[in-house]
This record gives structure tokens, sequence and C-alpha cells, in this order.
């Protein structure tokens, strides 16, 4: 794709802003929890992730197709929907957005629950390895409700929103107090840079990478045949 329509500075400032207000509310809620005694709970953790990326999706969906993240800009790549310098510019707006909001995070709540940051705490020995196994999984599963929706059905935006909103809130009240449940790296690399790194973040960006990545080109190679 030579001229991309949606590779203009506006869109990488929304998918800053979107990815920012996603890691600002999904990370915040964790933070929250904490600040709150746990009175809030881990609902609260998956309603605050799904609602708010129903709303980014459906609101910035028209503009800049609401990816909020770099592993459905890279579908989205495949796909031929953006160019490779609109994949590379939006991944890096997203990963500077969440940063962004790590720290402002940081800086409102002070240095609390390592910054809402998604950790693997499955009491086993091997923690990190079923944690990443367990990343990979929930994160397919996003990857083929945006396949089944988005480019098989080709459903409406709104439908597209809620059930992405959907599954993540299904996904992060199951799995989020126990292997982190990112689903998405934005998700992850703000919070691990603003709390110093504690531990595990290969797994939120490999997990779901290698997720998104093995779902478009399963679909590509057996569906998607031109």
């Amino acid at each position: 794709m030579k001229n991309c329509k949606y590779f203009k500075l506006s869109n990488f400032i929304l998918e800053f802003i979107g990815s920012f207000l996603l890691v600002f509310f999904a990370a915040g809620a964790v933070m929250a929890n904490v600040f709150y005694n746990g009175h809030i709970g881990q609902l609260m953790g998956g309603f605050s992730s799904g609602i708010i990326l129903f709303i980014l999706i459906y609101s910035l969906g028209n503009y800049s197709r609401g990816h909020v993240n770099p592993a459905v800009s890279y579908m989205e790549f495949r796909m031929g929907y953006i160019g490779f310098n609109t994949m590379i510019f939006y991944s890096v707006f997203q990963i500077l957005g969440s940063i962004a909001a790590g720290y402002f995070l940081k800086l409102i709540f002070g240095n609390i629950a390592n910054i809402g940051s998604n950790l693997p705490q499955l009491p086993v020995e091997s923690n990190y390895l079923l944690s990443f196994i367990v990343e990979f999984i929930l994160s397919f599963l996003l990857a083929a409700v945006i396949i089944i929706i988005a480019y098989m059905q080709k459903g409406s935006l709104i439908v597209l929103s809620l059930c992405c909103g959907l599954v993540v809130c299904v996904e992060v009240i199951v799995f989020g107090a126990i292997t982190g449940a990112a689903m998405n790296p934005v998700r992850a690399v703000g919070p691990h840079f603003a709390a110093n790194f504690p531990g595990g973040l290969w797994i939120y960006i490999f997990g779901p990478m290698l997720a998104y990545i093995s779902a478009i080109e399963l679909f590509k190679k057996f569906v998607h045949k031109k």
C-alpha cells in the first residue's frame, strides 16, 4: 500500500491518546483498588478495561481505526487496511501513550501496586511459562473475535466494539489477578516502565504479539485466500 490514507499526524495523536486512556483506566483500576483497600475488587478491574476499550474502538474506529494495540496494527497491515509505515508509527505512538499514562498514574497515586502492572501470580513453579501460555490463549481469543467480526462478518463498528469490550472484561475478571491478562503490549509496557520493571514484561509483549500474528496468518492461509 503506497499511499495509506491513515498515515497522518492526527491519527498518530489519536492512537497516542487512546493508548493513554486505555492504560490510565485499566491500570488505574488496579491502583484504585489498592488505594481503597480492596473495596473496588477484581470485577471493577474487568469492567474498567472492557468499557474503556469499547469506548475507544467505537470513538476512534472511523478515524484511526481505533487500534490502541501494536498487534492489532499488525493485523490491519496484513489485511491491507493500513500501510507498513502507518503500522510502525501507530505502534510507536501507542507505546509512548502507554508510558505517559504509567508515569501520570505514578504521579497521581504514588508508587503503589506496581503502577497497575500486569504480573504473573500463579502459585506454581512454572509461573512465568504458564502465565505466558494463558496470555497467548487470551490474546488469541480476542484476535479471533476481531477477525470473525471485522474481516469475516464485516460487522458494524458498534458490534465490534461491544464484543471486544466484553471479551476483555471477562478475561480480566477471571485471569487478571493471577496471570496479568493484558492481551495487549500497550496495556503492560507503560506501567512496567513507571514501576521500574517489576518482572515478566516479556510475557505481555511476546504472548499477545505471537497470538495475534498466529491468528491473522492462519486466517490468511486457510480462510482469506485470494
